[in-house]
Order: structure tokens, then C-alpha cells, then sequence
């Protein structure tokens, strides 16, 4: 059995719904199964939120094979945070001393099977890992996943799976589907609230050089009027410092569990101008227009820069770099 771990928000659900699709088809006649629990004792953005959005009857490829709380004691040897809701962040802590306990007898033993992402430095081998499991044994597996190593021969496959529904859209995002379709339409994506807060030592803001820089190129590869559609958690922000830009809506009212309407919104655009986001990057993945165009940051993490996309289309620009159409 394979167990792979989900945590944080939808970006990097969606990476490790991925990579859980990857290894299906890596062992096929391998049970490979979801380890949900985290969810029920973090209070991280909006939740699971993956079948909420995309498990429909009109929509069969997608699907999840739940861990039951005896799969993934069996697999890691520890007691999972099985309760959710109020109970959840309890159960967190007070699992904390029996699960000391259970490592003291077999963390060395399950350890040797647990593939923490994290733990690598270098991706390939980890990869090279991956590709040659011993599967007499149980394999859990913890981490982002977010290299396209993991689902560039899948996109196809992955962006029916990962597909939106268009008519429960409320009237106000109707509208802006219907102007992204109507214009040349290009999504910039600006994250700000949690970069300025929580994650503020963790990853890069982006500044007004690199979007200009972003706006340049794409002005540079399409011809015609561009019309731009900017998402951001910050209105006040986006008025100020791109009164610059014109021909520009600012998307706004997607909050909560509706957020993920702007990467729907996103998906629809014909270019794109990613931020340091897993929630952006999946904005332009699941885009399966031709000619696609993509300008993402090398700036990501503060101790890590963004991956080099090998896709077409696709064009990175770092901070202090000369544009290069």
C-alpha cells in the first residue's frame, strides 16, 4: 500500500492530487490511497477543499480513494487526527504523548519507508527513489510535489480531472467570463495577505519591476489590444500601484470557500502572469488553449527559487534580469 499525505491549500492539493494520480499509474496494482487527517487538526486557508470543487457525477476522472485511520497506522506506525471540526485541534495535541511512545518502538523501522519530500534537497533523487520502490512494503509519502516532473505527461488527463463547473457561477463571475471570453484576455495574479503576514519570512513579495517586466513581454508576444484581469487579496494595493496598466478589471468578491472561482476565472484567461502561487500556477496549468503563453517568477521562496518550467510557452523572468523575447 501507498499512502500519500494532503495538507495546506488548494494550490498544493491539487499538486498532491497529482502526484497521488502519478503513482497510480507508476503501480498500478499498487493500492494507492489519500491520508486526509491533517486537515482536521490545522485550520489552513479554506480546508480540503478538492471535493467540494471538483467530485461531480458529471465529472468521473476525479477521484479519491480515502486512508481509513487503520491504513495509515499500519503505514506510519502513529495514531492520525481522525476527529475534525471542534474536536480536531484537541485530538492534535493529545495524540501527541501516545504517538511519543509508538516511535519509541518503531520509528527506526518506519522511517525507512516514509519519503519526506523535504528531506531532499535534490529533486532527481528523490525521483529516482520513487521510481524504484520495494513493493513488498507499506510507503507513505509527505510533501508539495510541485516539480512537473510529476504531472507534465499527465496535464492532459489532469486538467479534465481538475475541471470547473461554469453554470454554478454567480451572476458577478458570469460577467467576468464573459469579458475574459469577449477580449484578449491576459490573469495576473498578485498574493499579498499572507506573504505580508504569516509567510512574510518564508516567501519572496514580489515587486512592480517584475509585472512590468511580465506585462512587456506578453505585450511583446501577442498582437492586438490586451485586456488585462488582475486577481489579488489586496483592492487597495492593486488601484494604487497598477494605475499604470490600462485596460484592467480588478476581480474581487471571491473570498472563502468561493476563492477558488478566481483560479476558474484564471483558467479561462488567454495569457497569463503568475505569482510565487501554487494557486496561480494551477490558474495557467489547466488552461489547454493553443499558443499558450505564461511569465512566472524565478523568485519564490526566500531560500528557494521557482523551479524552470520546461513547458511551451512558458517564459520565467527573474528580478534584475535583462527581457528577452
Amino acid at each position: 500500500m501507498i499512502i500519500v499525505q494532503f495538507t495546506s491549500g488548494l494550490g498544493n492539493q491539487m499538486f498532491q492530487y497529482a502526484f497521488y494520480r502519478f503513482l497510480q499509474e507508476l503501480y498500478p496494482n499498487v493500492e494507492v490511497k489519500a491520508d486526509l487527517n491533517w486537515f482536521h487538526g490545522h485550520k489552513e486557508h479554506n480546508g480540503y477543499e478538492l471535493e467540494n470543487i471538483f467530485a461531480r457525477k458529471d465529472n468521473p476522472g476525479f477521484h479519491i480513494e480515502k486512508a481509513s485511520i487503520r491504513d495509515i497506522l499500519k503505514v506510519t506506525g502513529l495514531i492520525p487526527t481522525f476527529l475534525g471540526g471542534r474536536s480536531g485541534p484537541f485530538l492534535e495535541k493529545l495524540k501527541y504523548y501516545p504517538n511519543r511512545i509508538l516511535r519509541l518502538f518503531s520509528r527506526e523501522y518506519h522511517k525507512q519507508f516514509h519519503i519526506h519530500q523535504m528531506d531532499y534537497e535534490d529533486n532527481e533523487q528523490v525521483y529516482k527513489k520513487i521510481q524504484r520502490l520495494d513493493l513488498e512494503k507499506n510507503w507513505y509519502f509527505s510533501g508539495f510535489w510541485v516539480e512537473e516532473i510529476y504531472y507534465k505527461d499527465r496535464i492532459h488527463s489532469l486538467r479534465k480531472e481538475l475541471s470547473f463547473q461554469e453554470e454554478t457561477m454567480g451572476k458577478k463571475n458570469k460577467d467576468y467570463m464573459e469579458k475574459i471570453k469577449n477580449s484578449q484576455s491576459v490573469s495576473i495574479h498578485v498574493r499579498r495577505g499572507d506573504y505580508i503576514g504569516k509567510y512574510k519570512g518564508d516567501f519572496c513579495l514580489l515587486d512592480m519591476d517584475y509585472y512590468k517586466k511580465a506585462v512587456d513581454y506578453v505585450e511583446g508576444k501577442r498582437e492586438g489590444e490586451l485586456t488585462y484581469f488582475i486577481f489579488s487579496d489586496d483592492k487597495e494595493f492593486i488601484e494604487r500601484e497598477f494605475s499604470w496598466l490600462p485596460r484592467k478589471w480588478i476581480v474581487t468578491g471571491n473570498t472563502g470557500m468561493e476563492s477558488y472561482r478566481d483560479m476558474q476565472l484564471m483558467k479561462s484567461c488567454d495569457s497569463h502572469i503568475l505569482a510565487n502561487s501554487t494557486f496561480s500556477i494551477w490558474g495557467a496549468l489547466l488552461d489547454g488553449k493553443e499558443n499558450p503563453l505564461c511569465v512566472y517568477p524565478k523568485e519564490y521562496m526566500r531560500k528557494k527559487d521557482n523551479e524552470k518550467k520546461t513547458m511551451d510557452g512558458w517564459c520565467q523572468i527573474g528580478k534584475g534580469e535583462e527581457l528577452r523575447r
